[in-house]
């Protein structure tokens, strides 16, 4: 059985989530009236408990009063990014765009867009836009190195990192980053250097745990990793993302009934988490819970229409239970999608799985 695991995004989150909070105090600023005050704080306070479409309908309510704002289309589309609608969530930073062109925030949050969707040249085209606009802005700069790292250009990924700590001397963010670029090249002990300096700053930042552990994970330092999982389960027992990472952590063990409990807490405090689906279904995959496996790889692509991993792995566990020429479609879905996002070593995966099937009818 060959699956996909979901990535590990955590810092991708962390680094939207800055760009969030900008744009929605922008925002708050631009309304006018008070039946778009309404409607905007009703898409806020929805957005806040992770209501992403109740929010949606409240700010599409704002902008029917105020077509003209440009930050209602900024933060409607960050909720469409929280829900992988990434090219709805594109349109409307354009739109804002149009009407506010000189806004680094909405640049930041078409980046993060585009990056979802593998655009990482237009991803950074978008940041080196927004630094131009905001120069001695330091997220940008880890938000630009973090997709630079995407690309394994970590050399450069480290370069903005250190930019971003000459701005910002104590950016917990720029280390954890820079400790992960590092271990991209090999250079474990300065990684771990990172993350200590990050500790050090924070030490009760569970993420920091998350990433380090990461870095042990992908050193085959399994029950190390799971260690800091652990420790940032503890520090953070309300966030979703370090049950997921831990599940992670388990399910390489073989303790695929415990990482399932890890996704059942993580869905239920990040219900529009797809990663966590799609890795709960494939623990479940490997317990012989098809039909179970099926049913969150729906809810995934409910979530992420466009990501060509999440059709590849519905598409296995579809065949697993004769349902033959669903999981062909969904493997010719798979293929596309990653032919959008120029993902040459998975197209080939994806081809070979195709032929197979089709050798197989």
């Amino acid at each position: 059985m060959t699956t996909t695991h979901a990535p590990k995004q955590w810092l991708w989150e962390v680094a939207v989530a800055v760009a969030i909070i900008a744009a929605i105090a922008a925002a708050a600023v631009w309304t006018r009236t008070y039946d778009t005050r309404s409607h905007y704080n009703r898409a806020h306070a929805n957005f806040e408990r992770g209501r992403y479409r109740e929010a949606i309908a409240a700010y599409d309510q704002a902008l029917q009063l105020e077509p003209d704002n440009a930050g209602i289309y900024v933060n409607r589309g960050v909720a469409k990014l929280f829900l992988g609608r990434y090219r709805e969530a594109i349109a409307d930073y354009e739109h804002a765009l149009r009407l506010e062109p000189d806004d680094a925030h909405t640049y930041v949050n078409r980046a993060g867009a585009k990056s979802s969707l593998g655009q990482s040249q237009e991803a950074i085209a978008d940041y080196d836009h927004a630094l131009r606009l905001m120069p001695d802005t330091a997220y940008i700069y880890v938000n630009r190195g973090q997709t630079k790292s995407n690309l394994g250009q970590y050399r450069e990924a480290i370069a903005d990192y250190d930019q971003a700590l000459r701005l910002e001397p104590d950016n917990v963010r720029a280390y954890v980053s820079r400790g992960r670029a590092l271990s991209g090249l090999g250079e474990y002990e300065e990684a771990f250097a990172a993350f200590d300096q990050a500790l050090r700053l924070e030490p009760d930042n569970a993420h920091i745990y998350t990433s380090r552990g990461d870095v042990k994970f992908d050193l085959g330092q399994i029950q190390e990793a799971f260690a800091d999982y652990d420790q940032a389960v503890r520090l953070e027992p309300d966030d979703g993302y370090v049950y997921f990472a831990r599940a992670y952590a388990r399910a390489d063990l073989g303790q695929y009934a415990e990482a399932i409990f890890d996704y059942d807490q993580a869905l239920r405090l990040q219900p529009y988490f797809a990663g966590a689906y799609v890795n709960r279904a494939q623990a479940r995959m490997e317990l012989g819970q098809f039909q179970k496996a099926i049913t969150d790889y729906d809810q995934a692509v409910r979530l992420q229409p466009e990501s060509a991993y999440v059709y590849f792995n519905r598409g296995l566990a579809r065949a697993e239970v004769g349902l033959s020429r669903e999981a062909l479609a969904d493997l010719k879905a798979a293929l596309e999608f990653a032919r959008e996002a120029g993902d040459s070593d998975f197209i080939t995966s994806i081809e070979e799985k195709i032929q197979e099937f089709e050798q197989d009818e």
